[in-house]
């Protein structure tokens, strides 16, 4: 087992960073090389909110590992957002997290004070039969950890599996070649994977929308519901089956291509979207229809 990264205590990034446009940032050549430029106008909108918002941030600097095949990622945020991605033009494996203390106004000087109380860490171990498993832990030692959350992006040259468990955030998953599981709270989940899909999945959720983007070479037992909101879903490969006499707006229960390996979709109050489609990562930065 080889410990990557420990985070230590660090003051909050002051707070004139913030309003360094990407403008900016590009012309000065210092984006990160593992974002992509979508990535990166995020990131500068992040900057510019949470200073007006007061809040205390900073994004440490990314710890890049060298990893042999398919890696292998099991997070567990305590709260925040989620992202982990196959860039196949990527050398290494490049971890970030953004630390983010939200006080409220009031409190500004306390937040940038307790950003410290953030810590985390990255632990590479080799995986039974090859490959490698990289383990993200994320903490916030504070008696009022409500305030507080980590938002992680793993970036990888080839990822197998993908487990992850977080709150209050966001989850992405993009060009995944094996199965994920997946909880979060209040948040949205998308999984788009060009590879076949065949073995069991589990996405759960609240208050966010699901999306399920395949290719028609892979297989499922789909059981989806929606507690509030809809389930929809476009097939255009494969042989699709969704003929269940319970299945209704916010359930379904369906097949594809006869598979036997159980596809768990779980939320409430918002959409689940199941798609089967030449390029499943072909999308925008919002998708609203399957």
């Amino acid at each position: 087992m080889t410990e990557l990264k420990t985070m230590s205590d660090r003051p909050a990034r002051p707070i004139v960073a913030a309003f360094v446009t990407l403008a900016t940032t590009l012309a000065l050549g210092a984006c990160a090389g593992h974002r992509t430029l979508e990535e990166e106008i995020d990131q500068s909108n992040l900057r510019v909110l949470d200073t007006l918002r007061m809040r205390a941030f900073d994004t440490d600097e990314p710890v890049e590992i060298r990893t042999s095949g398919a890696v292998t990622v099991d997070v567990e945020n305590f709260a925040g957002d989620v992202t982990v991605r196959a860039d196949p033009m990527a050398d290494t494996t490049v971890v970030e997290v953004r630390r983010l203390v939200d006080m409220g106004f009031g409190r500004w000087k306390e937040s940038r004070e307790r950003i410290g109380d953030i810590k985390w860490t990255a632990t590479l171990e080799p995986r039974e039969g090859g490959g490698d498993t990289l383990f993200v832990r994320t903490t916030a030692a504070n008696p009022e950890p409500h305030f507080f959350s980590a938002r992680v992006v793993i970036v990888t040259p080839a990822l197998d599996r993908v487990k992850v468990r977080t709150n209050n955030g966001d989850v992405t998953v993009v060009e995944n070649q094996g199965p994920v599981d997946i909880e979060t709270s209040s948040g949205d989940v998308a999984m788009m994977t060009p590879w076949p899909m065949t073995e069991a999945m589990t996405i759960v959720t609240s208050d966010g929308s699901i999306d399920y983007r395949v290719r028609g070479e892979s297989r499922g037992a789909f059981d989806a519901a929606s507690h509030g909101g809809e389930v929809r879903q476009r097939c255009e490969f494969g042989r699709w089956s969704a003929l269940a006499a319970g299945n209704d707006h916010d359930r379904m229960i369906a097949t594809l291509n006869d598979g036997t390996n159980p596809i768990v979709l779980r939320t409430s109050g918002r959409n689940i979207r199941v798609s089967v489609v030449a390029d499943p990562t072909d999308v925008g930065r919002a998708i609203v229809d399957p």
